[in-house]
């Protein structure tokens, strides 16, 4: 199967919007291929649009029923299927990251009822970001993002993972991923490979 080299989404596949995808062909035509989806969640294509690029020539291999048989229309489908699924997992963490920060922020005494697990499932994910950035102290960067102290910082971390939404570094002091229960708070769906 060829790797078709997609541009840029245009659209917001993060929220199953009509979205285009644009590609071209070794012998001059764009294509771009509209997906979306339907009401039963289903990604289908609703457009497809070959045009030759250069308007002042007429192609050397114009387009007939040969052409697209050999074009495979399904693989460039299959291709661009995937491409959506990739940008609208990209989009939905960069969303993720964006309430994380906020959420983080501002965290004020919780009172007698304490903040829920939600607050902190974002706490985890900030947690986590931290590690995936490499810090070298994730602790002493929440501190700081969360203008705490580092004692303040641990101690949330640790109330994170008492309440199930943090696993425990298997070495050393830092490390953890989120758990399904925090994925299942933060609206995070994980494809199992």
């Amino acid at each position: 199967m060829r790797d078709w080299d997609w541009s840029p989404p245009d659209g917001a596949p993060d929220v199953g919007q009509p979205t285009t995808f644009t590609t071209e062909t070794d012998d001059g035509f764009e294509i771009k291929v509209t997906l979306q989806v339907n009401e039963d969640g289903v990604l289908v294509c609703s457009g497809l649009d070959i045009q030759f690029k250069n308007k002042d020539l007429a192609p050397d291999r114009p387009i007939n029923s040969r052409y697209f048989q050999l074009l495979g229309f399904g693989e460039i489908l299959q291709s661009a299927r995937k491409k959506y699924l990739e940008w609208a997992e990209i989009i939905t963490e960069i969303y993720l990251d964006m309430d994380s920060e906020r959420e983080t922020r501002d965290w004020p005494y919780p009172g007698a009822t304490g903040h829920t697990d939600e607050k902190y499932a974002y706490l985890a994910n900030m947690y986590v970001r931290f590690i995936k950035l490499a810090k070298p102290n994730p602790i002493d960067e929440l501190a700081q993002h969360m203008n705490c102290d580092r004692e303040t910082a641990a101690s949330r971390i640790a109330e994170v993972r008492k309440r199930g939404l943090l696993t425990k570094p298997r070495q050393g002091v830092f490390g953890g991923r989120l758990t399904s229960k925090a994925e299942k708070l933060l609206g995070i769906k994980k494809e199992k490979k």
